[in-house]
């Protein structure tokens, strides 16, 4: 799975330069689906995260919330010709996905990893996490129809889809721990279709109130959402609402209130 993740990385990472390599001064300028950011906010996002996984000097200081800590090295960017975003991009992705690959055998595999409001991680999951901040961007943020870019969709494909939801679904106890400790009391059963997919369980978590993603079916799941694994992508991060890609049998109340409280980051 690993292996996978820094694959899908990379077939990522050309795919947005693709498209970097290929806009015109004026698309730079366009809105994206990302509120107040425009196309070129949204490529100096992406590489300045992967330049901090590499010199952990220009790491954002995530300790009042991770998504409000990504605006001042975006607004930095601003003033940069695009040239010397997509520059700095093509560089630290390329050097992030060597240190990806290092960091997928013992000892460093199983070293936990502390992400903030993201979680504690081992290691290996990193091509995972942001090969999933690569795929969202490029796929809702920049391209139509959701996006201001009209090109063609990358392929959607295992390599790239799996780690993605693997990212998500490893993440989800942790970014929606507060909003799902008092709604989550029964199983409730994730089905997601596509080269990505899989079924999952969210159940009620232990001690720590968390609660626990297993990939398994659960016979005495109160409810079952199926969705697919694309759809996940734009949804679970509240991109688009789940009622427009989901479809829920049991329990369709308390599936509204898990799937309601779900905001992945």
């Amino acid at each position: 799975m690993s292996q996978l993740a820094v694959d899908g990385f990379r077939a990522e990472r050309e795919a947005i330069l693709t498209v970097a390599n290929g806009l015109t001064a004026d698309e730079w300028e366009l809105p994206s689906a990302c509120a107040g950011w425009s196309i070129r906010d949204v490529m100096g996002h992406m590489a300045c995260t992967l330049h901090g996984v590499i010199d952990p000097a220009f790491l954002p200081d995530t300790s009042a919330g991770t998504e409000r800590a990504m605006e001042p090295a975006v607004a930095e960017r601003r003033t940069w010709p695009i040239e010397a975003v997509i520059d700095e991009y093509e560089t630290y992705s390329e050097q992030a996905a060597n240190l990806f690959t290092s960091v997928q055998t013992a000892p460093l595999a199983q070293t936990m990893l502390s992400m903030g409001d993201l979680g504690t991680h081992p290691m290996s999951i990193l091509p995972s996490t942001f090969l999933f901040d690569g795929y969202t961007h490029l796929r809702n943020d920049i391209l139509k129809p959701n996006g201001s870019i009209d090109r063609e969709q990358p392929r959607r494909d295992e390599q790239r889809l799996r780690p993605t939801i693997e990212w998500m679904l490893a993440g989800l106890p942790w970014m929606c721990a507060d909003a799902l400790r008092d709604v989550v009391d029964r199983p409730i059963e994730l089905a997601l279709d596509g080269p990505g997919g899989g079924t999952w369980t969210i159940a009620p978590g232990g001690d720590d109130g968390r609660t626990v993603v297993s990939e398994t079916a659960t016979p005495d799941a109160a409810a079952r959402v199926r969705s697919t694994d694309h759809d996940f992508v734009i949804w679970g991060t509240r991109r688009a609402p789940w009622r427009d890609c989901v479809q829920i049998e049991g329990d369709e109340s308390y599936a509204a209130r898990v799937l309601d409280a779900i905001k992945i980051i």
